[in-house]
């Protein structure tokens, strides 16, 4: 019999590879690389030790037999049917850390790295497969209590040496989980960090320590971040939308900001199809930073020039510009336009449609009394500038039953924020007249009595209610051109149907299919006044005055609002493109049957692919046509009534997509004047987006960023984005890592004579192209 002195263990017997040989195991026997000790059967889809007495044992047992009759059976029923069967799926357990504060497994058992299926017993020495049932069996076998026994010194001394350790350390496994989640909040309020990134940090780091020694052996202060950002992040996605527009068309998008430090800022955003999976991209190549005492065309012209020189980006790829309607961009002389075209003579111009739509609504809100915006300013003013008038009409709106909603404040220079101010303020009119009534008895002030008295006043709120239908068309108008999905080819007919929203509410029925040439002022064009449309709200409300009496009222709003019918008529005119005739041909290519795949049409319908192919430029007509023409006849009258009901860029994805037999695309010249078109720009939403960025980023306590950290910050952001990455799913290649080598990371240019140096380069870090000095 063993004494309590004996305490070296038998060795473990290990895994044989002659098993894997031997015609009674190897159909089923398994090695285990995470243990030697263990070997698997893909019979039983189990771990057992390695014990020769054991596999011979197990190859004979009831189990085991069983499990190869149930797996014969079903390998003849599958066969014999041809059937799947559903196949009941084992539960595997998996070591849960929160078993290591067990206090009768605390001292031997531990957790199997790299093999969550698996616990170690340390007093026997073995590895064993299953849960908690497992280790509970475990711990009461015969060797284990045996083998506790013998070891019951060790385990004591071992016993008083975790109880001098710290409470810390003491903590159970829920405890230390709690205290870290403690940490990392109180870390979370000490930095100001934004609660809503908790989640997405912390999901961060545990992306990152499922490898604990790359976790210890990180390193990051303030200039290795900033030069990783700057040297690596940025020159990587710089490259990746360089080396995509080199070799396809793309759109540009400038337009001017500056930041809460003043530095003036030019955007060079590029939309363009990917030739390889011909998804639509929108992105930031180049956020420039410009000398603020001179931005004429002439010099933003050349700042961009310089960097296309630099990224050896050819002039000729771009198809469109689209830019802010100021005069130094789309004036008729010595604009950025006009210098553009120069270097591109096939170039296509637009102007953003919504900024467009936006100006034709602030001319024709111009027209009413001036008095409606003051009041729509000085209301939301009042009521959000005190917490006690706040909380009166909060309280106010609980009564009433109505959500609690904030009156929102006028933008100047948003003017289609007007609608939804008026809308929210329409909706509570009602509350919002009461609440200043109430507020009369504990506070009387001017400003109080003429929000009250102008809400008593039955004129103010008519027109409130004919601009929340008016402005109704202009909104929907921008947010549907804010789409980043390819609309352009509907441009020229939303902007016609617009005008035409406006016009039939005060122009005569004869003239319902109007010209575009009509003289909107004209009253021989124009209903009368009392039968003009103002929106069914307006128009109830207005009979309800009529009725009351306030007839002068009623004649003088109507006569208003006409006048802004008119001005809203002929500033859409104007401003969009109602009469495009590039932008009307374009519809040829539109999701419908009878336009796209009728084979009667086609030589017709070709005359508008031709005159769109001759104003880009550079394409193959008679290869164009031979593929137009045979574009019914590829496919079924099912298959073409699938592509109508697709969006326009899904369904030419389709289309494009197919190819022959040997690999070879099938429509080339459609391919290349469809990715022309929808690189082409919605509207100028892309480079609002940026400025966005540059907002969020430069603030007035974070405001000494150097311009190249700026712009390789906001490129960086604007490529997951466009790729809808994040940091934790991004792919890092070996462009990212052959940049981490200190050479390349801490480099920094070489120090130029300032007096040759222009502003738009003054970061050192940025990369070195031509100066220029008179």
């Amino acid at each position: 019999m063993e004494t309590c002195d004996e305490l070296i263990k038998r060795p473990k017997r290990s895994f044989a590879e002659a098993w894997l040989s031997d015609d009674r195991y190897k159909s089923w026997i398994r090695k285990v690389l995470s243990d030697n000790s263990l070997y698997y059967c893909t019979i039983c889809k189990k771990n057992f030790s390695c014990n020769s007495t054991h596999i011979s044992r197990h190859a004979d047992s009831a189990y085991h037999k069983n499990n190869i009759k149930a797996n014969t059976l079903l390998s003849n029923i599958d066969c014999k049917n041809d059937v799947d069967l559903p196949i009941k799926k084992s539960r595997k357990s998996v070591f849960q850390q929160k078993w290591l504060d067990i206090e009768q497994f605390k001292f031997w058992l531990r957790e199997v790295p790299h093999d969550a299926s698996l616990f170690l017993c340390s007093i026997c020495d073995k590895s064993i497969t299953g849960g908690l049932s497992q280790i509970h069996r475990h711990a009461k076998s015969k060797t284990h209590i045996n083998r506790y026994k013998k070891n019951y010194i060790e385990i004591s001394k071992s016993n008083e040496d975790s109880n001098k350790q710290t409470n810390k350390s003491l903590l159970s496994f829920d405890g230390r989980k709690k205290s870290a989640e403690i940490r990392y909040a109180a870390l979370i309020a000490d930095k100001n960090i934004p609660h809503q990134t908790a989640k997405e940090i912390l999901s961060f780091f545990q992306h990152v320590g499922k490898d604990p020694n790359v976790l210890k052996s990180m390193s990051m202060g303030r200039t290795k971040c900033k030069n990783i950002i700057t040297n690596v992040l940025c020159p990587v996605e710089t490259d990746r939308v360089v080396n995509k527009i080199q070799n396809t068309k793309f759109s540009v998008f400038f337009n001017e900001t500056s930041d809460t430090t003043n530095d003036k800022w030019m955007t060079f955003v590029v939309r363009y199809v990917d030739p390889e999976t011909l998804d639509i991209h929108s992105q930031l190549v180049k956020l420039i930073n410009i000398d603020a005492k001179d931005s004429s065309a002439e010099k933003l012209f050349h700042a961009f020039k310089d960097e296309m020189w630099k990224l050896q980006i050819p002039f000729l790829n771009i198809v469109a510009l689209l830019c802010d309607n100021v005069s130094v961009m789309t004036g008729k002389h010595l604009s950025f336009k006009k210098k553009f075209e120069e270097v591109c003579p096939h170039l296509l111009t637009f102007s953003c449609p919504c900024h467009s739509a936006a100006l034709a609504a602030h001319a024709a809100c111009t027209k009413m009394p001036a008095y409606c915006e003051k009041f729509l300013k000085e209301i939301a003013n009042y009521l959000n500038s005190s917490p006690k008038r706040s909380t009166i009409f909060r309280e106010l709106c609980e009564c009433f039953q109505e959500k609690n909603r904030k009156i929102l404040k006028l933008c100047d220079t948003r003017c289609l924020s007007h609608y939804l101010c008026i809308k929210r303020l329409l909706e509570y009119w009602d509350t919002i007249k009461y609440s200043l009534t109430e507020m009369i008895v504990s506070e009387k002030t001017n400003s109080r009595e003429y929000l009250l008295s102008m809400m008593n006043n039955v004129e103010i709120k008519a027109y409130f209610l004919f601009l929340k239908y008016i402005l109704n068309f202009f909104n929907a108008f921008n947010a549907f051109f804010q789409a980043s999905e390819t609309r352009i080819h509907l441009l020229q007919s939303k902007s016609k149907n617009l005008l035409s929203q406006v016009c039939r509410n005060f122009l005569k029925e004869h003239l319902k299919s109007f010209s575009t040439n009509i003289v909107f002022s004209l009253k021989k064009n124009q209903k009368a006044v009392n039968e003009i449309t103002l929106g069914s709200e307006c128009d109830e409300y207005l009979n309800e005055l009529t009725q009351n009496g306030d007839i002068d009222i009623v004649r003088i709003v109507r006569e208003n609002c006409l006048t802004l019918y008119v001005t809203a008529a002929e500033e859409i005119r104007k401003r969009l493109p109602v009469n495009d005739i590039f932008l009307s041909k374009l519809q040829v290519f539109q999701p419908c049957v009878k336009n796209l795949f009728d084979d009667n049409n086609r030589e017709t319908s070709f005359n508008d692919v031709s005159f769109i192919a001759k104003t880009i430029g550079s394409f193959d007509e008679d290869a164009l046509k031979k593929e137009w023409i045979a574009l019914p006849s590829d496919f079924t009258m099912e298959e073409k009534q699938s592509l109508s009901k697709l969006n326009f860029d899904n369904m030419w994805k389709e289309i494009l997509q197919r190819r022959y037999t040997n690999n070879i695309v099938k429509y080339p010249n459609l391919r290349n004047i469809l990715n022309t078109i929808r690189s082409l720009p919605n509207s100028n939403a892309d480079p609002e987006k940026m400025f966005s960025l540059l907002n969020n980023l430069k603030t007035k306590k974070r405001n000494r960023f150097s311009s190249a950290s700026v712009n390789a910050i906001c490129v960086f952001k604007s490529a997951l984005k466009t790729r809808g990455e994040t940091a934790i799913n991004m792919k890092i290649d070996e462009k990212h890592l052959s940049l981490m080598s200190a050479d390349k990371l801490y480099a920094t240019g070489a120090k130029k004579d300032k007096n040759i140096l222009r502003l738009l380069a003054a970061d050192v870090t940025d990369i070195a192209g031509s100066s220029y000095h008179k």
